[in-house]
């Protein structure tokens, strides 16, 4: 008994245990959207632009739940500027399609008629969103539906719907496109004509 006690010992010291590992998949997208105000506020059709950023850490691949912190900033007609922080949670519903809830919270810096103050915002975003396995960055498309509530007067809300589109899919795929263009070649090789 004595060494089946040590042999199932020794056989337990040959596993490892397994280290849960989460990593980071970093995303910014530009967006557009257009909604109008609602309760308290006369009635205002809503044109903003907007850009989004999240580092959701989670374990790898796009089959898992990822949460972490997220950046929204956002003008309204030019008229507004308005940057909220909060946590946002990637809920993987379809492989590479997931939902993306993010709370935040912020401040809103307006023109008249509306007074400067803080603010709430919720948005639900569903789009491409896969999982990046060669890169910390990870592209996303997505429509989302928005609600803003003026913190300070609570039955002042704005909802806004639109899309967003990644910033690496707009500036960096379009730029090493045109380097390839004009280089005749990939833009991380070297220029075929010094080599000639």
């Amino acid at each position: 008994m004595g060494v089946g006690v040590l042999a199932l010992a020794l056989a337990s010291l040959s596993f490892e245990p397994s280290v849960a590992r989460a990593d980071v998949q970093v995303s910014a997208r530009y967006g557009l959207g257009f909604g109008a105000t609602t309760g308290e506020l006369q009635r205002e059709f809503v044109f903003e632009t907007l850009l989004r950023m999240e580092a959701l850490f989670g374990a790898p691949g796009d089959e898992h739940f990822r949460v972490g912190p997220a950046l929204d900033l956002r003008t309204w007609r030019f008229d507004t500027a308005e940057a909220a922080v909060g946590i946002a949670v990637l809920m993987p519903i379809a492989r590479g399609f997931p939902l993306t809830l993010t709370l935040a919270a912020g401040y809103a810096a307006r023109s008249v008629p509306f007074a400067n103050g803080p603010i709430g915002v919720a948005t639900l975003a569903w789009g491409y969103r896969s999982y990046n396995f060669h890169s910390a960055y990870g592209l996303g498309l997505q429509v989302f539906v928005s609600g803003r509530v003026h913190l300070d007067e609570p039955g002042r809300w704005e909802v806004t719907a639109g899309i967003e589109i990644d910033l690496e899919a707009m500036i960096a795929i379009p730029a090493a496109f045109l380097i390839s263009l004009f280089r005749k070649g990939p833009p991380d090789e070297p220029d075929v004509e010094e080599e000639n």
